[in-house]
């Protein structure tokens, strides 16, 4: 009885120890010849590729199997061939392909042979022929060209597809169309010597799309190599480089100034420094060592879009000394937005390098940054008008007090030169957005406005350096004009209690002052400086002005040189004079200044006005 038992046990484990694995063939390519046999080569027959043993069998169905007796658990590599190695299985781009491994457990296993390395690819979709009618001009005279794609698995010297010359000049080649949609590029026999845009950048994979009946002849330009497209460096590239170090440059000249403003200046400190990181950060993605390097630096130059408006809008306030808009002094909430793009922002910090740089190159990002400079474009249209009110806000607090507007000269140059940048960013979306409607390609041209866009924005850097050298008093601490407290308490009492006899002395020694003194010819013109040449107090002379004149400050001085300015254009040593020089030897210290406060008193412009004169 024991040894009955003992022989059942030795069967079975036998059973279980010499299983039988079966192999299904599923598909063989369509090319393959009828008459040829099908081979298992690997490691259970010392890899012999023509082994009548591991021939595959067709059933009663017309199925191929192959019956291998191996061991459970036992490893088998193997490959399929048609008798030979210069006949083994390929990948579906006729390449090599891996050999395959079965690793135990199943009884049958089922595969596919996509391709034979003996023989030519057969596309699905058939072919497209690729006529090349334009290299850049660099292209070395002994350089091969290649067609590179996913119908070879983006290998960049693949001789299949190498670009033949035609007696024409140009170049062609047949790739195969291994599906509905087909991504390609052209290189020069690698990875570093791949075409890029007419800039020298990456450029997006081309794609060849089968819709209905369309055609598989396909002309195409190569615009330039990217390794040899040279230095990122035009003028373009140089002019936003060249605001960066000015802005630089600047943030040490204003905090070098005596007397300088500190409130103010230092968060213009910081709106330059942004600017200036902002501008580096887009010329260093031009070159194709340091996106390749440090890729992220192309998100950098984003940053500026909730960052830039929220700062300015508060050096606006610093600069002019208004009253805070905010409840309870808070300010925080204008860099909310900020903070949470910076959070939606991380992922893409956070993502694999080269992940990053494909998708960029391929434009798969593209979305993504289009809604955020949308969303950025409407955030930014509303603080300019918030600046636009907190300047016009200045504008009708300082008419009383001073004759003279450097800082708003400055802000209304910044302030259009802001709008021409709407502008044209709303024109790279609207040109955006007739794309997708007419189903264009419509992306040189939001290319070019959005460089335009960028150079617009630099400029602002170049306006702060010509205002710093011109009227560097803007960056400075104003002159102090009002008195103590107590002072200023006196002045208000006596101002509220003068007599029309006061009022109309006042009035002589003020017209007194500014027919003999001139005090208006100095284009810094405070009150308190009119007031002590009129022998007076400021808050005296401001009540005298307005109810005695029914003027404020600004426009009373300004009458007064706008009158010397019409007798001096008159007068004949005058006439090789300009308008303007003439304007600037009365007072005025701006072409907009002297024109918007003739238009005002005079209602008509100087040249309006002397016409009507001369005829």
């Amino acid at each position: 009885m024991r040894k009955s038992l003992l022989v059942f046990v030795c069967w079975m484990l036998s059973l279980a120890l010499h299983a039988q694995l079966t192999v299904i063939l599923e598909q063989l390519p369509p090319n393959t010849p009828e008459n040829d046999t099908i081979y298992l080569s690997g490691s259970i027959n010392d890899w012999a590729p023509g082994n009548p043993a591991f021939r595959f069998l067709r059933d009663s169905s017309g199925n191929l199997y192959l019956n291998l007796p191996i061991s459970r658990g036992q490893d088998l590599e193997y490959k399929l061939t048609r008798g030979s190695w210069e006949r083994v299985e390929s990948n579906a781009y006729g390449q090599f392909l891996a050999n395959r491994h079965y690793e135990g457990g199943a009884d049958t296993i089922r595969i596919k042979v996509l391709n034979w390395d003996d023989l030519p690819v057969t596309p699905q979709h058939g072919w497209a022929e690729i006529t090349v009618n334009h290299i850049p001009d660099n292209t070395p005279a002994d350089a091969t060209l290649y067609a590179v794609g996913d119908f070879n698995e983006w290998h960049p010297d693949d001789p299949r597809y190498r670009l033949k010359k035609q007696e024409n000049g140009t170049f062609k080649v047949r790739i195969p169309l291994m599906s509905d949609t087909t991504d390609y590029k052209f290189s020069r026999g690698s990875w570093e010597a791949i075409e890029g845009q007419r800039n020298g950048r990456a450029r997006v994979n081309r794609r060849l799309v089968l819709e209905g009946d369309s055609s598989r002849i396909v002309t195409a330009k190569i615009d330039s190599w990217e390794d040899l497209s040279g230095s990122p460096i035009n003028l373009y590239t140089f002019l936003l480089l060249l605001a960066a170090i000015q802005g630089l440059l600047l943030i040490l000249a204003i905090n070098t100034l005596q007397n300088n403003n500190r409130a103010a200046n230092r968060v213009l400190s910081l709106l330059l420094l942004v600017l200036s990181v902002a501008l580096a950060s887009r010329v260093a993605t031009y070159s194709r060592d340091i996106f390749n390097w440090i890729p992220r630096l192309l998100l950098l130059p984003d940053f500026i879009y909730f960052l830039y408006a929220p700062v300015f809008y508060l050096y606006i306030n610093r600069l002019l000394r208004l009253p805070s808009p905010d409840r309870f002094g808070i300010r925080w909430w204008h860099f909310l937005p900020f903070l949470i793009q910076v959070a939606f922002y991380m992922p893409l910090m956070l993502m694999d390098k080269a992940d990053f740089i494909s998708d960029v190159v391929n434009q798969r990002l593209k979305p993504f940054f289009a809604l955020w400079g949308g969303i950025a474009l409407l955030y930014n249209a509303v603080y300019w008008f918030i600046c636009r009110r907190a300047i016009r806000q200045y504008e009708r607090e300082s008419a009383d007090s001073h004759a003279f507007e450097p800082n708003l000269e400055f802000l209304r140059v910044v302030m259009w030169l802001k709008l021409a940048c709407l502008f044209i960013w709303v024109a790279t979306y609207t040109i955006g957005g007739m794309g997708l409607l007419l189903e264009r390609g419509l992306s040189n041209l939001t290319d070019k406005t959005t460089d335009a866009l960028w150079v617009a924005f630099s400029l602002t850097t170049f306006f702060l350096g010509y205002y710093t050298m011109r009227q560097p008093e803007i960056f400075k601490l104003p002159a102090a004009d009002t008195p103590s407290t107590e002072e200023n308490q006196e002045e208000q009492e006596r101002a509220a209690s003068l007599s029309e006899g006061e009022m109309n002395a006042i009035k002589e020694k003020l017209e007194q002052a500014m027919r003999q003194k001139h005090p208006f010819h100095n284009p810094n013109l405070t009150l308190n400086a009119l007031a002590e040449a009129a022998g007076t107090n400021a808050h005296s002379l401001s009540r005298v002005i307005n109810e005695g004149y029914g003027m404020n400050f600004n426009d009373f001085v300004n009458s007064y040189r706008i009158e010397e300015f019409k007798q001096l254009a008159l007068k004949e040593e005058y006439q090789n004079h300009t308008l303007l020089a003439i304007a600037f030897i009365v007072g005025f210290n701006s072409k907009s200044a002297f024109n918007r406060s003739f238009k005002k008193l005079e209602d008509c412009t100087p040249r309006e006005y002397l016409k009507g004169i001369t005829s």
